[in-house]
């Protein structure tokens, strides 16, 4: 005996307005398209006998492969239909739940209408998409749940694709700010660590960038002057920054002063593979880095790092002096340069990750990814004679960050 439907299930009820934006077509008709296909297979569940109230229990019911039930049940009861659409079978498992079902004794009047859902979807993934693989995409840039899983699952597919393209990966790019009040008046210095931890390479390659300070507020993006000063001579390093700052005191660095009097910083690696895997990060100190108040058009203050290897993980770290910006958190932004040589960097890219307050500077920040990046900090506060207990750490974590992108921590002035 079929069981009546006790109260509206999530599907049933509108998911978002109509869309205005360029994407209302997609909208409308993916969303129109999903909730009836949710809904005729919702109709399928409560015409079974018994409760179903989880997917292992649709899986019994109707003997079918775990994986399939999982699905079916997950699309029917996900709260945002762009969301479900993740869970939704094709159309080849559509068939397999449908003939399972009736094999169960659902009517064929009620598993035709899942089919004419089944169809109508597809009519609208070969307008809209093309195919299944294009149409997920587009579901997956709108959704409200479940969109961390999505956007991890792309960015990890470009990390491989971006390794075997560019002949290089490493575990870790990291990138810690240090902002403290300046001796000038109004303005702020910055020390900077940047560093590749576990850089690998597939193929041989004369040099790897490690990273670019410019003698401009290029976290502020004005063209202001000032200096950049090293923490520490690479090529003359002492035992204890060898032993701190790179894997082998026997890696090559190259450092390069721009025209402008900035550093260019690259390693060499001397094999491919596992075997010829370094690490190595690079200080030093810009003074001052910027105003502490609106400058030459600029709102915001900051520290920006430029993702210049494909890398599983991306750990950016600012700790900002407590007298600055009023104890506020900064904000997360990701942006593409998209302008042909123009300079813009003005596309800004979607992420879910928002930075974490940790605490302050003198805490112990447990950060296994980086051996030694505790006593990396100290280093930089004793070089500069700063006081940690000061400076507040802000941390952003961000695996498979978008390779070329630049990811800000910044605040509005």
């Amino acid at each position: 005996m079929a069981r009546k439907r006790q109260a509206a299930s999530p599907q049933d009820a509108p998911t978002r307005p109509v869309a205005t934006a360029p994407d209302a077509a997609f909208e409308v008709a993916s969303t129109a398209a999903i909730g009836e296909l949710r809904r005729r297979l919702g109709d399928v569940i409560d015409a079974l006998p018994g409760p179903v109230s989880r997917a292992s229990e649709l899986q019994h019911a109707l003997g079918i492969d775990k994986a399939l039930g999982w699905r079916v049940y997950n699309a029917v009861q996900c709260n945002d239909s762009f969301a479900a659409a993740r869970f939704l079978p094709g159309a080849a498992g559509i068939r397999s739940f449908l003939v399972a079902a009736r094999r169960s004794g659902v009517s064929k009047a009620i598993t035709s209408q899942v089919s004419d859902a089944q169809e109508q979807l597809d009519r609208v993934i070969k307008i809209h998409a093309g195919d299944r693989k294009r149409f997920d995409m587009l579901v997956a840039a709108h959704t409200r749940e479940g969109r961390h899983e999505a956007d991890l699952l792309h960015r990890r597919a470009a990390y491989e694709g971006n390794t075997y393209v560019w002949g290089s990966s490493a575990q870790v790019q990291l990138r810690t700010a240090f902002l403290a009040p300046s001796a000038k008046r109004g303005y702020a210095d910055m020390a900077n660590l940047r560093g590749l931890i576990g850089l690998e390479l597939l193929r041989p390659a004369l040099r790897w960038p490690l990273g670019l300070t410019l003698p401009r507020q290029d976290d502020l993006r004005t063209s202001r002057k000032a200096v950049v000063e090293p923490l520490f001579d690479v090529t003359n390093a002492s035992a204890e920054e060898a032993e701190l700052f790179l894997s082998d005191p026997g890696i090559r660095i190259e450092t390069r002063v721009t025209d402008e009097g900035g550093y260019q910083y690259d390693v060499v690696p001397s094999e491919i593979g596992l075997t010829g895997a370094v690490s190595c990060v690079m200080g030093d100190v810009v003074r001052p880095v910027g105003a502490l108040s609106p400058e030459e058009g600029s709102a915001q203050a900051g520290a920006m790092v430029n993702v210049s290897c494909p890398a599983r993980l991306l750990i950016f770290d600012f700790l900002v002096h407590r007298d600055l910006f009023g104890g506020a958190d900064p904000e997360v932004q990701v942006r593409g340069d998209l302008g042909w040589g123009r300079g813009t960097t003005e596309h800004r890219l979607p992420v879910t990750e928002r930075s974490e307050r940790i605490g302050l500077a003198t805490d112990v920040v447990r950060t296994p990814e980086v051996p030694g990046y505790d006593r990396m900090r100290d280093f930089v506060f004793d070089r500069l004679e700063w006081d940690p207990s000061e400076f507040v750490l802000h941390r952003l974590r961000l695996e498979y960050p978008i390779l070329s992108s630049i990811v800000t921590l910044e605040y509005s002035l």
